[in-house]
């Protein structure tokens, strides 16, 4: 039997690669470019800034190497 692909499926694999806005549970938001996702939700991102709830509220960081994000805190994935 052949699956098809799931309209999240094919956004996901879509944005692999370009810059999005991954938010946690927690209130963190996280900016910028998506290196992988897996069926998990589990995220790996490089070129990473680190904001409070919106980009307007200020980096509280930036991550000069990939940032590894639990798919089990991930909130919701968006394209920039």
């Amino acid at each position: 039997m052949e699956s098809k692909a799931t309209a999240s499926g094919s956004f996901l694999e879509n944005i692999i690669g370009k810059p999005v806005y991954v938010k946690l549970f927690s209130g963190i938001l996280y900016q910028g470019k998506l290196e992988s996702i897996d069926g998990f939700m589990n995220v790996t991102m490089s070129q990473v800034s680190e904001h409070y709830e919106a980009e307007e509220n200020g980096t509280l960081h930036k991550y000069p190497s990939e940032v590894f994000l639990r798919g089990s805190q991930v909130l919701y994935i968006s394209e920039k």
